[in-house]
């Protein structure tokens, strides 16, 4: 104990120790550690708790406030993170048209050494088209999809007879329709990328984890003040039995990870 006048040593023994002394306290685990959706899932559930138990009976209305607004960036961040996947559709989609535009042209090189000469003459006609446009497939997006779309107006019009005498329409007709897949799908990501904000992730995690923890904080020393009453008691009870389901979250993916490695470290001693 702290030695000078005893009220001061007292409050500040009691301050410093309230974490200790408190009949209940809300439980701490490194929110962090958690993936982004299960972080954000867990801020849903912290955020729908303090609605029901109402921030003003709590005495956190000020510090709620701040989290719901860092909440909602959170949301938004998000969800920016969610149609980044857009990137991975656009690549899934190119590779599908590039792959039916090669299927295209090595059924054109197969029909140049057709038996019928008049289905090696419509293919001759055509294979011209496919090296006037040259290697669409090693194009940029945008020049590619332009490109494909002329080629099949060609293909559509001008060289219908020759693409029906080769039995190739549904070539075209796939190709078109891929074509046009991968338009939409990079409509949409512009879309998305004017609609963008400023905002990242990370920033808004460190500043909503901030919050948290001195939300906790408030609510411990409100306890240590006004003891272990209601809201208090069955508000804490809630959130921990939450704090703990996510904590065994965390526990159970170290668990696995720590699994997997001594698995790998074990695997070249048995193959001795």
């Amino acid at each position: 104990m702290p030695t000078g006048r005893p009220e001061v040593c007292g409050f500040l023994y009691l301050y410093t120790n309230f974490k200790t002394l408190l009949p209940m306290k809300c439980n701490r685990f490194v929110v962090e550690k958690l993936r982004n959706e299960e972080w954000f899932q867990f801020y849903t559930e912290f955020k729908t708790l303090v609605e029901q138990y109402r921030p003003s009976s709590l005495n956190i209305s000020p510090l709620f406030s701040v989290f719901v607004t860092l909440y909602a960036d959170a949301d938004e961040a998000l969800e920016i993170i969610r149609k980044s996947a857009t990137t991975e559709q656009i690549a899934d989609s190119d590779a599908a048209r590039d792959g039916t535009l090669r299927g295209f042209n090595n059924a054109i090189k197969s029909s140049l050494d057709h038996f019928d000469a008049l289905k090696r003459a419509a293919a001759k006609r055509v294979q011209i088209v496919i090296d006037t446009y040259g290697n669409m497939a090693r194009m940029y997006y945008d020049e590619e999809t332009a490109s494909i779309y002329n080629f099949l107006q060609e293909m559509k019009g001008k060289y219908a007879a020759d693409i029906t005498l080769l039995a190739l329409t549904d070539w075209v007709e796939r190709l078109e329709t891929e074509n046009k897949e991968f338009d939409t799908l990079m409509k949409n990501r512009y879309s998305e990328v004017s609609q963008k904000t400023n905002l990242r992730l990370q920033p808004i995690r460190t500043e909503t984890d901030r919050n948290y923890r001195d939300t906790l904080d408030r609510i411990d020393a409100l306890i240590l003040i006004n003891g272990s009453v209601p809201p208090y008691s069955a508000f804490v009870k809630d959130l921990n039995a939450r704090t703990l389901r996510f904590e065994n979250i965390l526990a159970q993916r170290q668990g696995r990870a720590a699994a997997k490695k001594n698995k790998s470290e074990q695997e070249p001693e048995d193959a001795q």
